[in-house]
């Protein structure tokens, strides 16, 4: 019964958690979606570098 209980609170904590990330990475989307981009760029950048040397 404990356990059950337990279980409960700590799914519905994940669940809040979740639901605000989720908010937080609406709120930040462009954003965060932008500075993936640039570091991609810049990773593909160093990788080509690497191989012309």
């Amino acid at each position: 019964m404990v356990k059950k209980k337990i279980s409960t609170a700590l799914s519905a904590t994940l669940i809040i958690s979740m639901l605000a990330a989720g908010v937080i990475v609406a709120i930040q989307g462009t954003t965060t979606l932008e500075v993936a981009k640039t570091a991609g760029d810049k990773k593909v950048e160093v990788i080509k570098g690497i191989e012309n040397n």
